[in-house]
């Protein structure tokens, strides 16, 4: 039994470095494609944290008329915090208002005016986990038809564009996937077909002495595996230290699963495997 494990184990390695240039070029194709899905991987991966950037965008500002009590706002504040779609409320009076002016624009209303015209205002930040933009607009609605509200500013519509652009670019990268998939199944099983062909004569042989097919079949899902196994592993060294030269020469804090290479290197042999069945049932006639 050990003797036709390491016998088995032995063709394969044969097979793998007996048809060297097929072998070549098979691993690069591995290599180049899973650069590509890890690459798709990683963006995946980072996407929730994408659009929980830009939901902790979602504000909108409430400027109130000049002649607005400040037992009026007050208790509207305390209204708004008690709000779910709400995390948090900041008041800014006048002064506040001043000094954000002067930061932006670097003049001091005041002494430019002799008094200060800007209105008070309330920033409304919103909750990322409860956030629904029909339960926002009809919140602004309500607001806005309030007697000392003057204007709301709200930038809603263009995070929410953003969003279902997102959300386009990962069907596209679905897609994508899908075809570099089959792409990969497709050249695998090329691979698998022309070592067959070169090794048609030792098939024959074993044929005749009785060995299952199984046992024909191992030494190419060997080749396969270790033709897998080199072009994911490249493919996820190329990955992981793109992302890190990127993070480090924009950056930026693109995050990288402490699983990518298993991902990487486990879904490629899967995927060889796959491949190799395939070819070897077609040309086996089974």
């Amino acid at each position: 039994m050990i003797d036709q494990f390491a016998f088995l184990i032995s063709e394969g390695f044969k097979n793998f470095f007996r048809n060297k240039l097929a072998s070549f070029l098979c691993i690069i194709t591995i290599f180049i494609n899973f650069s590509i899905l890890g690459s798709l991987f990683v963006v995946g991966f980072n996407t929730n944290s994408l659009i929980d950037f830009f939901r902790s965008k979602y504000t909108f500002e409430i400027f109130l008329e000049n002649e607005t009590q400040p037992s009026t706002y007050e208790a509207f504040v305390e209204q708004l915090n008690t709000d779910k779609i709400i995390s948090n409320v900041k008041l800014i009076d006048k002064e506040e208002s001043a000094k954000i002016f002067e930061k932006e624009f670097g003049e001091d209303v005041v002494e430019m005016l002799g008094y200060n015209p800007l209105p008070i205002s309330i920033k409304v930040f919103l909750s990322e986990k409860d956030f629904e933009f029909e339960k926002v607009n009809s919140l602004i609605s309500t607001i806005e038809n309030m007697d000392f509200v003057d204007e709301i500013e709200y930038r809603g519509k263009y995070i929410d564009q953003m969003e279902d652009r997102i959300n386009l670019a990962i069907f596209i990268f679905l897609v994508f996937v899908v075809a570099i998939i089959f792409l990969s199944i497709q050249i695998i099983s090329n691979t698998v077909k022309l070592s067959m062909s070169n090794r048609k004569d030792f098939i024959n042989i074993l044929k005749y002495n009785g060995a299952s097919r199984f046992f024909i079949k191992t030494p190419f899902y060997i080749e396969s595996i270790l033709q897998s196994i080199f072009g994911g592993l490249l493919a996820f060294i190329f990955v992981k230290y793109c992302f890190v030269g990127f993070n480090s020469y924009f950056g930026l804090n693109v995050k990288l699963d402490e699983f990518l290479w298993i991902w990487i290197i486990g879904f490629s042999i899967f995927i060889g495997i796959y491949s190799a069945n395939q070819s070897m049932k077609r040309n086996l006639n089974e």
